[in-house]
């Protein structure tokens, strides 16, 4: 069985054991009336075993789940499903009061508009189906629901300077960057953004080691994650945390400050609404 199947088993696992708790239901129970042993309840919830399509159905019903565990069931068995990273990032990024991030050649994906996403998913995935590509767009403008939130998650990013003149999908639209830019712009105003920029010349670069993330949770331990080409890689140890923190606040430091940066960010937009595009 491959990683990212298990990945699917232990999500649907989690779904099994949440709905049972709020049900009020044991283990036993369930065994009980779906006609299975006690032990086949528990490897379902660890993920050590998936279930079949019929007790997904039936688990549904069991649980009052509205049909949760049946779509989790269809998604991990589609063949064209999203990869599972890109799937955690999302899960990950609903349930948290903060988010510290540091991009060094693109806009964040969480503040990516959609035509954004589009002509990066062109220039980074050209293997990548049209169908693929929805789905992923798709996914990701989903993340952005928890920035129009009455009270959104404390978000501070650090970007290059350089990301803020790099087109991407640039032959097929050449204004994508200045409506991202007018994005980011408009998060700021609204308060729901920090964003800074690291100057080109900067003297103290720790950001070399490439793009992190720092998840914090009302009630769970701090998560961090680092982006590499075939996904993202997530981590609670509390060194990897720790390194990531410390990276993160000598970034901060070393970054222009939120005015400055804002500044700059309006200033890059207002010249390439000027260049004329042939």
């Amino acid at each position: 069985m491959g990683r990212s199947a298990k990945q699917h088993q232990k999500r649907i696992g989690r779904e099994i054991r949440a709905a049972r708790d709020r049900m009020g239901l044991t283990q036993s129970q369930v065994a009980d009336a779906l006609s299975v042993v006690q032990s086949a309840v528990s490897a379902w919830e660890s993920g050590v075993n998936g279930v079949s399509a019929e007790q997904a159905a039936q688990l549904d019903k069991l649980l009052g789940t509205s049909g949760v565990i049946q779509r989790a069931w269809n998604k991990a068995n589609t063949t064209d499903a999203l990869p599972e990273w890109y799937e955690r990032v999302e899960e990950l990024e609903r349930n948290i009061s903060e988010l510290r991030e540091y991009q060094s050649s693109v806009i964040p994906g969480l503040i990516q508009t959609e035509g954004y996403i589009r002509g990066l998913l062109r220039d980074s995935a050209p293997w990548a189906s049209k169908q693929e590509v929805e789905r992923m767009v798709k996914s990701r403008l989903n993340r952005q629901r928890i920035l129009d939130r009455d009270e959104p998650p404390s978000i501070s990013m650090v970007i290059e300077e350089s990301v803020l003149k790099r087109h991407v999908g640039a032959s097929d639209d050449p204004g994508t960057l200045s409506v991202q830019l007018a994005r980011v712009l408009d998060l700021i105003d609204r308060g729901v953004l920090r964003m800074q920029v690291m100057p080109a010349d900067a003297e103290c670069h720790p950001g070399a080691s490439g793009p992190f993330r720092i998840y914090t949770f009302p009630d769970e331990p701090v998560v961090a994650s680092a982006e590499h080409m075939w996904g993202e890689q997530v981590s609670d140890k509390r060194t990897h945390v720790q390194q990531c923190t410390a990276v993160f606040g000598i970034l901060q430091s070393e970054a222009r400050s939120p005015r400055a940066s804002r500044d700059l960010i309006r200033k890059v937009k207002d010249e390439l609404d000027e260049k004329p595009y042939s």
